[in-house]
């Protein structure tokens, strides 16, 4: 008998294990969905609004497997919305590594004062 919860013990153990690894696998194939809300001081979103759609193009151009969608509140037009989804986690890092420093340099710092709050992300 010792020896069958032995056996038990360790097929439980490897049935874990088995089951730990093929979550983390499964995880690091899931899609990430990233949600960033702007408020820009009122009174700039005409200035805001071409700037956060040429910086969505960009991001388009440059990351054609990701997805990237912007949206501006109906209640407070000071409130633009980024829906961006990528198709892992990896995927996410390298937007972080390489799209944003370049997003960065193709419009410039962001104008001073443009933004009321920093963003939410």
């Amino acid at each position: 008998m010792r020896t069958t919860t032995r056996q038990f013990g360790a097929a439980l153990f490897v049935s874990a294990l088995v089951l730990c690894l093929q979550f983390s696998t499964r995880a690091a194939e899931e899609s990430v969905t990233v949600i960033a809300r702007y408020w820009v001081t009122p009174g700039r979103e005409a200035e805001a609004e071409p700037r956060f759609i040429r910086a969505l193009e960009f991001m388009q151009k440059v990351e054609p497997g990701s997805s990237f969608k912007m949206y501006r509140s109906d209640t407070d037009p000071s409130l633009f919305l980024y829906v961006e989804v990528y198709s892992s986690q990896a995927a996410l890092d390298e937007h972080r590594k390489t799209t944003n420093p370049a997003r960065a340099k193709e419009l410039g710092p962001t104008p001073e004062g443009l933004l009321a709050r920093p963003p939410e992300i």
